[in-house]
């Protein structure tokens, strides 16, 4: 606890006046002896130990109120809503959401949750913890930043609005690192971010490990202040699969178009909302009208110029609560062909491959190359989008282990098969490649083994875009193979065992491709994928448009610290919606162009992820749970709310201090006298004589 007028605290020691006036009194008269008063005395002897309490207690009030008085007047404040107790932190980290979504506001006041949470913590700092080390890691760097002054904090660029998504648990492990490395003292943690539940990943593996590193210090408090509540006129538009066609009217584009309302209600009355598309600097407006709480044009074409052939373009909706989900940026050049590479010795597992891989869905060209595990070394691999590796994971410290490291690094996608021949691996003695490790076949003992769940919101398996689910619930597994690696699972089977898994590794950049690992093959006798085939056809293209997007002359990627080359100097900004001109552009949405030399060149546009559309937020309860064991406080804000983090709480000392008063005079009323009546003895006539 802090104080406002510290300096009014030097009047405590008038707390100790009624203890003072008290003795006083008591040698204020001299004592005579006095017979009579003497039986009145040994009439009281049976009642003073009760006597002597209530003084006590009546002395003790008057201290409080005095004491309260001073207190209330020197302006207490309490950090943290209340935290009475604790004292005065060391060392304040904060841990910033920079995320797209956090710039919802309001537009009464233009103040974002991301501008408010720096207002408000600006406010606490200064307010109650002058003196302590401040620390800000936010979450589109990751790199802890030491701040001077709590005032300089919505100066920074480490505070600015970005285009890129939070990641929660980075931002968290990245405080109980700095923890660890710089051995703080007492520490106050405030995380603010918006509660979304892609940014939380709550079946990220992570969470075991941050709730041993804050548990293990009991001089850390962590606070998390949110901003949960999700603006209900907001709109946020998309554009994905973005691709150049030729038709007998001419170029063309052709896109996947999705626009999202804030308000996810059942019945929402139609809103029509004029979209503007920028096609090489000239504009048009179309009107579009949203049915229900989202719109979405599979395949919207827009035609092309004749000088059209290679550009950029974007799309608008009008100003809202959100101005960093109202433009999508694209870019388009001469397509590239979508190869595939199949590294394998199986025959049948080859050409279930490649015939998934060559059916076409749209005018694209396509291309599939197998080779047999012996000529590895021939692979294309500046021309390969996605790689099927059906042979033994090389070493890491190998050619073809290289090699697969700078495939994935550069975009593209790898997809690992199990071999027939699992060779007996330890993990103390064998390095592995990625930190994966194949172990060993399981078969069913009956019929097929169990499918139990599949990812549905993201990856290769998820939901098509009308909302309906793959028919994995009628794939059959006859054999999988086990494997050990660290990742985000799609496919599991009832005994908790994954068969498909997105492997996670920090051996790659943040701007990586997607690397798979699948265990089971297209065979007859391992599955049903190949004779089924929407499931397996939809996963080979997925993976395939991912690893195409690397090879391409025109990309998109996500934003985030890697999306551009690290040197700038061949980077020429096209058009972007951010006016700060010290953000870094892989930070920002836009449309870039990367000079390689003076000869060529290629496009890159750049956009907020996927993840931050997702309204979806984490409740209260599922946060109990992943910080279970540490000691932290949930703070729910909104945005217009003006009450301060740091709250004066003199109001509490006076109600105390009235309350001492009253008690005080209820001890000083007298105790009432009861008044004997005089009894009247009636004596019966007969007992007259």
């Amino acid at each position: 606890m802090s104080f406002l007028q510290p300096v009014l605290l030097l009047g405590l020691p008038l707390a100790l006046l009624p203890v003072i006036i008290h003795l006083i009194n008591r040698h204020r008269h001299r004592t005579v002896q006095w017979a009579a008063m003497m039986f009145l005395l040994d009439a009281r002897k049976m009642n003073k130990g009760l006597a002597k309490l209530r003084q006590i207690l009546i002395l003790t009030m008057r201290v409080a109120a005095v004491a309260m008085l001073v207190l209330a007047a020197s302006r207490p404040l309490s950090g943290g809503w209340l935290a009475l107790t604790g004292g005065k932190a060391d060392t304040i980290i904060l841990l910033l959401d920079r995320s797209a979504s956090m710039e919802e506001q309001t537009l009464e006041t233009g103040e974002s949750k991301r501008s408010t949470t720096l207002t408000k913590l600006t406010d606490l700092i200064e307010n109650t913890a002058t003196g302590s080390e401040i620390v800000l890691i936010d979450s589109a760097t990751l790199t802890p930043t030491v701040i001077s002054k709590a005032a300089a904090l919505s100066d920074l660029p480490q505070t600015a609005p970005t285009d890129t998504a939070a990641d929660i648990p980075a931002l968290l492990q990245a405080a109980a690192d700095f923890l660890i490395t710089n051995e703080s003292g007492r520490t106050d943690i405030w995380l603010a971010s918006d509660q979304r539940q892609p940014d939380w990943q709550p079946a990220s593996g992570q969470w075991q490990s941050i709730r041993a590193d804050l548990t293990s210090s009991e001089s850390v408090r962590l606070f998390l202040l949110n901003f949960p509540e999700i603006q209900p006129d907001n709109l946020s538009i998309s554009a994905t699969n973005v691709k150049r066609q030729r038709s007998s009217e001419g170029l063309q584009l052709v896109m996947d178009l999705s626009i999202r309302r804030g308000d996810r209600s059942e019945k929402l009355e139609d809103l029509t909302v004029p979209v503007e598309f920028t096609i090489n600097g000239t504009r048009t407006v179309q009107d579009m009208t949203i049915t229900g709480s989202e719109l979405i044009r599979l395949g919207h074409v827009i035609p092309l110029g004749k000088n059209d052939g290679r550009g950029w373009g974007r799309l608008d909706l009008p100003a809202d609560d959100n101005p960093l989900d109202n433009t999508a940026y694209f870019v388009f050049d001469e397509p590239a062909t979508r190869k595939t590479v199949i590294l394998s010795d199986d025959s049948a597992t080859a050409e279930a491959i490649s015939s998934a891989a060559n059916a076409p869905i749209d005018h694209a060209v396509y291309e599939t190359v197998t080779l047999s595990t012996d000529l590895a070394a021939q692979i294309p691999w500046e021309e390969t989008a996605l790689l099927f590796w059906h042979a033994q994971i090389p070493q890491p410290d190998s050619a073809e282990g290289a090699l697969l490291k700078q495939h994935v690094a550069s975009g593209r996608t790898l997809v690992f098969l199990p071999p027939p021949i699992i060779f007996p691996q330890t993990e103390a003695k064998t390095p592995q490649l990625f930190g994966f490790q194949w172990k060993e076949w399981t078969e069913a003992n009956r019929d097929s083994l169990d499918i139990n769940w599949w990812r549905t919101d993201s990856g290769l398996l998820s939901n098509t875009q009308n909302g309906n689910p793959l028919p994995l619930d009628q794939l059959k597994l006859f054999k999988s193979c086990l494997f050990t690696t660290e990742g985000q699972d799609l496919l599991k089977l009832k005994s908790e065992e994954p068969v498909i898994t997105r492997i996670l590794t920090d051996q790659l950049p943040s701007s990586a491709g997607a690397l798979y690992a699948w265990g089971t093959l297209p065979r007859t006798d391992h599955s049903t994928l190949a004779t089924d085939g929407v499931a397996f056809f939809v996963m080979t293209h997925r993976a395939l448009d991912a690893g195409t997007n690397a090879v391409s002359k025109a990309k998109h990627r996500e934003t985030g610290p890697e999306a551009l080359p690290s040197r700038t100097a061949g980077v020429s900004t096209l058009s972007t919606t951010s006016a700060t001109s010290f953000l870094s552009p892989s930070l920002r949405s836009g449309a870039y162009e990367i000079s390689t030399n003076p000869e060529t060149s290629y496009l890159i546009a750049l956009n907020r992820p996927v993840s931050e559309d997702i309204l979806s937020t984490v409740s209260p309860q599922a946060i109990d749970s992943l910080l279970e064991g540490v000691e932290f406080r949930q703070i729910n804000d909104k945005l217009g709310n003006g009450d301060s983090l740091a709250s004066e709480v003199w109001r509490i000392f006076l109600t105390l201090m009235a309350l001492a008063l009253i008690v005080e005079a209820a001890l000083c009323i007298p105790p009432r006298t009861e008044v004997q009546k005089p009894s009247i003895r009636l004596s019966s006539p007969n007992s007259v004589k």
